[in-house]
């Protein structure tokens, strides 16, 4: 018996924190008589040197590497280099960047020898069966390669249509126990069709509720508390996602779920089964991409807007549930003023994030083949953004990034959330006020210290005369920010507590070490202690 050839699948991640699920797979699929696997595990911020160096170490004859938008520009140098220092070993590529044209990753002398476009379960035993013969590459469905003809095209992989047959992993060697979430895979495509979607035409299948359950077991043998269910719509059965989310609550208290949901198909009940779990339980990433009639007709999208909007009022309503809500700037019908508005709408119905970004051209969607018949003119490069459209011209998408920032840096920070929706409430013209007030300032998004964030949202509000600067004026004491330096006038206060004053917050009975009378709307006097930790805290706010 010959011994087992090397198999090195390259697994570049984000980030530590993710892990390949893509490795798990394939590897479940191998036969090990035949292979010795080996999982490479690397992120996009690592040195590809040693990456490199890690993969060589170990001898490979075959190495397999999963190609993503983010990762990209990360892993072909690396395979290129690998060329020179493997010659013998066949490199094969596969993933998303993969369902497009594969020409340019196969050229003489290009990273790759093969590419798997589709899903790849079915391919790679083949592929491994005839790895040292490539004049039979060209046979396995979804192979592209090089042939003495020049270019071969193996057109779409056979996706398994019958998931519960995919063998099961987590009970093997899987790496990423010890990350902060594990993935979990339901079910497979998505009915919507839009045509910006890699997964309009995969078909949708489901795993069984019997194998759900029989992966979730494993997974908590393996005591990891967060599941990433990867499904693309986690809802598209409206009967199957309720059950599943009563076996995730009730037989899986102790783990916690992130979703993909469509609102379109929330209803009433499955919403109140989400909330029956209580918060923290359920984390729901809901797509609304966008509220125009006119965006929904031209990408081919199923459901409507109305009905869109209907579902996630139902999610917004329950507390219990942490809504992320998802946009999309350049879509084909799309408008600067309609992204206006509907981030203005998503903002009244508070949901706890929204993530808005620029339409991307997908290697292997309608948009990406043919997108002079939308007359939208993209990055050829990752991240493939549109940077025009018959709709929007590029100031307008200039100005949707600027809008992104502000959602990033102000709405989707918990301290500054409250003033923004006050402000959009009292004021439908205050999101684009602010983007362009804000969106392009040091001071603005997430990296930028709170307390920076707060003053510059403050001057925004309290320039307008907008009610919604006390609140944030109120948040910042809350906070235990600085007093000498906020976002009003303050002053120490060193004589005893007045008659007459109201405690509107806090405990009266904690001991106070200094206290400082702040102009509000009304003066109001704050209190500091120590918190159980030690450290300083208000422990008391009364109205004077």
């Amino acid at each position: 018996m010959n011994a087992p050839q090397s198999f090195v699948f390259l697994a570049v991640n984000a980030s530590y924190s993710h892990s390949s699920l893509a490795a798990a797979c394939l590897r479940a699929t191998v036969d090990p008589r035949d292979w010795t696997w080996h999982t490479v595990e690397a992120t996009i911020n690592d040195d590809p040197g040693e990456v490199l160096e890690r993969v060589a170490a170990l001898h490979p004859a075959v190495v397999g590497a999963t190609l993503y938008l983010f990762n990209r520009r990360f892993v072909l140098p690396i395979l290129a280099a690998l060329r020179q220092r493997c010659p013998r070993a066949v490199i094969v590529v596969g993933g998303p960047e993969c369902l497009g044209d594969n020409q340019a990753l196969l050229t003489p002398g290009a990273a790759a020898d093969v590419a798997v476009r589709g899903e790849g379960e079915q391919v790679l035993p083949s592929l491994l069966a005839a790895w040292n013969t490539p004049e039979q590459w060209a046979a396995i469905p979804g192979v592209c390669t090089r042939t003495g003809a020049g270019y071969h095209d193996g057109g779409l992989a056979e996706a398994p249509m019958d998931l519960d047959a995919l063998p099961s992993f987590y009970d093997a060697m899987l790496p990423g126990w010890s990350r902060p979430f594990v993935q979990l895979e339901t079910s497979r495509g998505c009915a919507n069709g839009c045509l910006f979607c890699t997964s309009r035409e995969t078909g949708v299948r489901l795993r069984s509720l019997a194998r759900v359950e029989a992966d979730l077991q494993s997974i908590r043998r393996h005591g990891v508390r967060h599941v990433r269910v990867v499904d693309r719509t986690f809802n598209t059965d409206a009967g199957r996602a309720l059950r599943l989310v009563r076996l995730f609550r009730d037989e899986f208290p102790e783990l916690s779920f992130h979703l993909e949901l469509d609102p379109a198909r929330v209803g009433e009940r499955f919403a109140d089964e989400l909330a029956a779990a209580g918060r923290g339980r359920f984390h729901v990433e809901a797509g609304v991409q966008s509220l125009s009639d006119a965006v929904h007709a031209r990408i081919g999208r199923k459901s409507t807007p109305a009905r869109t909007l209907a579902g996630l009022r139902r999610l917004c309503a329950r507390p219990e549930i942490a809504v992320h809500v998802d946009l999309i700037a350049g879509l084909p019908g799309g408008t600067r003023a309609a992204l206006l508005d509907d981030v203005t709408t998503l903002i009244r119905l508070r949901p706890a994030e929204i993530q808005l970004e620029r339409l991307k051209l997908l290697p292997g969607t309608p948009l990406a083949d043919r997108p002079e018949q939308w007359g939208l003119v993209a990055n050829p490069e990752p991240p493939y953004e549109v940077r025009e459209t018959p709709d929007m011209t590029s100031e307008d998408l200039r100005e949707s990034d600027r809008l992104r920032r502000f959602l990033d840096g102000f709405y989707n920070a918990s301290g500054l959330q409250a003033a923004v929706i006050a402000a959009v409430e009292n004021d439908a013209g205050f999101v684009e006020a602010a983007a362009s007030a804000l969106g392009e300032t040091g001071e603005q998004g997430g990296r930028a210290p709170l307390e920076d964030r707060f003053r510059a949202l403050h001057r925004v509000l309290a320039g307008q005369g907008n009610a919604a600067a006390r609140g944030l004026e109120r948040e910042w004491i809350r906070r235990g920010f600085s007093l000498r330096h906020g976002l009003c006038p303050a002053r120490p206060w060193k004589q005893p507590l007045p008659d007459g004053r109201e405690l509107i917050e806090g405990d009266e009975a904690r001991p106070q070490l200094r206290r400082w009378l702040v102009e509000l709307d009304r003066p109001h006097l704050v209190c500091y202690g120590k918190g159980d930790d030690g450290a300083r805290c208000v422990v008391a706010v009364y109205r004077v």
